[in-house]
């Protein structure tokens, strides 16, 4: 199993370390031995594997050697081969041990970079405790209030699983950006605003003009029909009295044939007689229009049905539409050839050899004119009825946009658009609008977040999530994947970087020309740049609340920057090779090994009792 290397700055003590609980006598004498060890190993700046040994276990004429305490070897371990008295895994508990310092590795901040930690009080410090107390509060306070809480959640990274805290890293300059583009936002939708409320106004005004203008029409036009059908009265009186004296004449006429003893000449009366006036300006009350439409009937058979059809009030609309061509072919056309405008009466034939043959031809002629009589009168009334639905149609018309013309000029005092429905209180699609929400700090750190994060198991520090990364994230599980790669001389090439940039902008008046340089600068891509040692990582969230995946997905570089600096790196770096630990010890030859882990077990274990019971 891999074993990660311990960094060569091992870290300061914590007060979780400095209030253990006492140990016997014997125990606490030989473990204050090996810690004196390892301090004296820490100020020389030599870390374990430099020694080679954890106290006087150096593992010399073993087939491995002491890695951070633990039996480690480059080869596979070959334990019937290399030990005459193996132990199991259970006994020689280097499996334990090892898990036990792995988890420690992460949750010391190991594969982090440290942002806050709680400082930590020595023993010369003991008399001035309250004054310390007081400064490191004061201090821990103002580091904590430049982050505020985002969610807890769950993180595995390796064989562990933890419980951690995310928070979000305030950053003034990112919100300063965000305000003014919210100002920004704001002033352009007020200005939209405005400039909808005029265009409304204007569309308003010119609908009034519209439709006053369409009303002007309106009665313009119902104006003209008032006029025409008062000149058709007219016209109608002007008829029923020039029939009635024509009729009177008639009959004078033959009162003097009669007293005479002449025989009195046979009329043709105007079969309008007993017709309405039509609607239109010109009357179908036209002698020659009569004729030639009394010729036509006796040429075509099927006029003459017609007519009939038409009289007896049995035709369809198509057959009076096609009635009115006929009477309007009718009155285009000229007067038959020797008729003249009959002056009250016209003479019948005078070669009528017979009375009875006279008086035949009469009825005949009252007959054709009584048909054609009724049919005229079926297309007046049709005439009539088309203008009375128009003059309602224009009437409703009218009427219709006095009450939209009104309504459109109550309009502008409503500014407010009318309101919506609002959804009853305590719906499921309301509760979930709510939880999917974000604060109004976290809104402004949806771009370009620093998440910083906290083990539960140990609040005494907080660590920055590197930004330079891939963030996957798995919709199926909500899960989000982190890789990076873990440079461990990051602090040297990062101190050499900074010389160059400093070297580069020399010269350099303005701060635009010193960010463009700093920016372009690949410290990875430079032949002196010391070789990066690197480890990739790679850890997984989970538990993560939807609403927070913006800020997540947005909390890294862009991709196309991660990946051209990953690829710089492992071009020039070197990958550190992992060991293989010996799960398995010799129960004589490494006895004081073996015994000396199950003791660091045992105290990991009362340290971890202790912690419960004071919870």
């Amino acid at each position: 199993m891999p074993v990660i290397l311990r960094s060569r700055h091992r870290p300061d003590s914590t007060p979780e370390e400095t209030q253990r609980p006492a140990k016997t006598a014997g125990r606490r004498g030989k473990r204050s031995r090996r810690v004196d060890d390892e301090k004296d190993n820490s100020d020389s700046g030599m870390s374990d594997s430099e020694t080679g040994s954890y106290g006087k276990f150096n593992g010399n004429g073993r087939p491995f050697d002491i890695i951070a305490g633990l039996p480690c070897s480059l080869e596979v371990p070959q334990y019937n081969s290399a030990l005459t008295h193996p132990l199991s895994v259970r006994d020689s508990a280097v499996l334990y041990d090892s898990l036990v310092i792995s988890r420690r590795t992460w949750v010391r901040g190991e594969m982090f970079e440290l942002y806050f930690s709680k400082p930590a009080r020595s023993i010369k410090e003991e008399s001035n405790q309250n004054k310390q107390d007081a400064m490191s509060q004061a201090m821990t306070v103002q580091i904590r209030d430049k982050m505020q809480k985002m969610c807890d959640c769950n993180m595995m990274g390796g064989p562990h699983q933890f419980p951690v805290r995310l928070f979000i890293l305030k950053n003034e300059e990112l919100e300063k950006r965000w305000q003014e583009e919210q100002d920004s936002k704001r002033k352009e939708k007020e200005e939209r605003r405005k400039r909808d409320q005029e265009e409304k106004k204007r569309r308003v005004e010119e609908k009034k003009q519209s439709q006053l203008q369409k009303k002007q029409e309106k009665e313009k036009i119902m104006q003209m029909h008032k006029e025409n059908k008062a000149r058709a009265k007219q016209e109608m009186e002007a008829m029923k009295l020039k029939r009635k004296e024509e009729v009177k004449k008639s009959k004078e006429e033959h009162k003097k044939y009669r007293k005479t003893g002449d025989s009195a000449p046979r009329t043709v009366v105007s079969p309008l007689r007993k017709t309405s006036p039509p609607p239109t300006n010109q009357s179908v009350n036209d002698p020659k229009m009569i004729a030639n439409l009394n010729l036509m009937a006796q040429k075509d058979s099927r006029l003459n049905t017609l007519m009939g059809t038409v009289a007896n009030g049995e035709a369809t609309l198509e057959q009076v539409e096609e009635f009115k061509k006929f009477i309007e072919v009718a009155r285009k056309m000229p007067a038959p050839p020797g008729w003249s405008p009959p002056p009250g009466l016209v003479q019948a034939k005078k070669d009528a050899p017979e009375p009875g043959v006279e008086k035949q031809q009469v009825r005949e002629q009252e007959f054709k004119e009584e048909k054609m009589d009724n049919a005229i009168k079926v297309v007046v009334k049709e005439e009539e009825k088309k203008e009375e639905e128009k003059k309602e149609e224009a009437h409703n018309m009218v009427k219709n946009e006095d009450n939209d013309t009104n309504a459109s000029m109550a309009e502008p005092d409503k500014d407010k658009e009318p309101k919506r429905r609002r959804r009853p209180r305590g719906s499921v699609n309301e509760e979930e609008d709510k939880s999917m929400q974000l604060t109004a700090f976290q809104q402004k750190y949806v771009q370009d977040a620093q998440i910083i994060i906290e083990f539960t198991e140990y609040t005494h520090a907080r660590y920055m999530l590197p930004r330079n990364a891939v963030l996957e994230y798995v919709e199926e599980s909500n899960d989000y994947k982190l890789s990076w790669i873990m440079v461990h001389n990051k602090k040297e090439i990062d101190r050499y970087r900074n010389r160059r940039i400093k070297d580069m902008t020399k010269g350099k008046k303005t701060d635009e020309e010193k960010k463009a340089i700093e920016e372009e600068y690949d410290v990875y891509g430079d032949e002196m740049c010391p070789s990066p040692l690197f480890t990739p990582m790679t850890v997984v969230f989970s538990g993560i609340h939807k609403k927070f995946n913006p800020i997540m997905v947005h909390s890294v570089e862009p991709l196309e920057k991660v990946q051209k600096e990953m690829s710089s790196i492992l071009s020039v770096g070197t990958k550190l090779s992992g060991y293989n630990l010996w799960y398995r010890l010799d129960g004589y030859d490494d006895k004081d090994l073996a015994e000396s882990v199950r003791v660091d077990l045992t105290e990991h274990e009362y340290d971890l009792r202790g912690k419960r019971q004071k919870k």
